[in-house]
Order: C-alpha cells, then sequence, then structure tokens
C-alpha cells in the first residue's frame, strides 16, 4: 500500500504540492501523467523517499516518511516498481556491476550477489551483455 496523507513540498518559495492525498493499494498499476512542472517527478521522488515531505505523511508499505532511515530505504525502492526516463545506471560500471551496486549496499555477500545477479540477467535477456558499459547498449536493453 501507498499512502499520502496531506503531503506538501516546496521549492524554494514555490509550492510544487500541497495537501495530496491518495491511496494505491498492492497489486494496482498506476500511471502518473500531467503537465510540464505540474508536480510528477517530485510526487515519484516522495515515494521512494529521495525527498521527504515538508508537511503529511508518506507510508509506503511498513516504511513510513516519519521514521525510515537512510538504511532502509534501498530497501523500501526494493519493493516498488517505478521505471524511469532516465535510467539511473552507473556509467563507469559494466551491466553486471550495475545491477548487483544495489545488492552489495544493502549488505548481500558475494557469492549470493553473483547468483542473483546472473539470474535477474538472464530473466530480462542480458546475461550476453553483462560486461558491456551503459553506452554500449540500446535503450530498451538500459531500461531492463
Amino acid at each position: 500500500m501507498i499512502s499520502f496523507s496531506n503531503v506538501s513540498f516546496s521549492f524554494g518559495g514555490s509550492v510544487v504540492l500541497q495537501d495530496v492525498s491518495l491511496q494505491i493499494k498492492p497489486g494496482e498499476f498506476v500511471f502518473l501523467v500531467g503537465q510540464t512542472g505540474c508536480g510528477k517527478s517530485t510526487l515519484l521522488r516522495l515515494t521512494y523517499m529521495e525527498i521527504l515531505p515538508q508537511r503529511g505523511t508518506v507510508v509506503v508499505g511498513k516504511y513510513s516518511s516519519a521514521t525510515i532511515s537512510q538504511r532502509e530505504k534501498p530497501h523500501l525502492r526494493r519493493t516498488l516498481g517505478i521505471v524511469f526516463q532516465d535510467f539511473r545506471l552507473l556509467e563507469d560500471r559494466n551491466v553486471f556491476d550495475n545491477v548487483a551496486f544495489t545488492l552489495h549496499v544493502t549488505g548481500a555477500k558475494g557469492k549470493e550477489i553473483k547468483k542473483r545477479v546472473l539470474h535477474v540477467l538472464a530473466d530480462v535477456g542480458l546475461s550476453h551483455q553483462r560486461n558491456k558499459l551503459p553506452h554500449e547498449l540500446s535503450g530498451g536493453e538500459q531500461q531492463r
């Protein structure tokens, strides 16, 4: 469950979101659309808690914006299925290392990381690309 309760956020003096309340149930598929500058990216950044609300509370599963620690944020983000326009890949790391990075940050160990990364790459059809850098991949491959 994703829940926003009276969430507000401003950049400088500009109000981007004001008193937003919403609920998204588990398994629900949601599109976020709107005009440029209306707060879509801010809403997403609040959802995966890159930024925290200045007022109100965001709850995603068991994580609350009121109590989440920096160490918990990667765990939260693994529970979300968000596809970004900019793929946020580490340009100086190959495909394998980009996939392994989050596992490493969340405390997984070497053998487990290798096993899980190889499995994920096979699932998305990128096993043969594992040693390539992001700029060597197509846009669709980067997104996977």
